[in-house]
């Protein structure tokens, strides 16, 4: 049985969170969000210690993978729980940065939205993005 590994990447917006869950891959459909933090199950489905306020079930992460959740915790900021085996399959380093980046493009677009501007990205062939705001006054 894998543990789960408590990571925190200080995200604090559920909506940029979710948007970012989608563009990395995931489908809107794939992804539960709770009022109440909803229990974690492992890969045989048994129920784990672990709640998660948004969550995407085994059955969309991968063979043999548990649940993998992001917890509000009081001070608003999100504890994500992926365990050790999903850490070294889809929810890999690298998949885990993609969705650093695209949680802070979010945050970025919907900021620069309620202000009236417009946001554009390029991806760079190193991998990182580049993010475009026009429309200042």
């Amino acid at each position: 049985m894998s543990h789960y590994v408590e990571c925190k990447p200080g995200f604090t917006d559920r909506e940029a969170l979710i948007e970012a869950l989608i563009t990395v891959g995931f489908d809107r459909s794939q992804i539960e969000v709770h009022q109440q933090a909803a229990a974690l199950h492992g890969y045989k489905g048994d129920v784990r210690p672990q709640r998660a306020h948004v969550v995407i079930r085994r059955q969309h992460v991968g063979q043999a993978a548990n649940d993998v959740g992001w917890e509000r915790l009081p001070d608003g900021t999100f504890r994500a729980w992926i365990s050790e085996y999903d850490a070294r399959n889809r929810f890999n380093p690298s998949l885990q940065n993609r969705i650093r980046q695209e949680y802070a493009y979010q945050v970025i677009v919907r900021q620069q939205r309620r202000l009236g501007r417009e946001v554009a990205r390029n991806r760079l062939p190193s991998g990182e993005l580049e993010v475009i705001v026009s429309g200042y006054r």
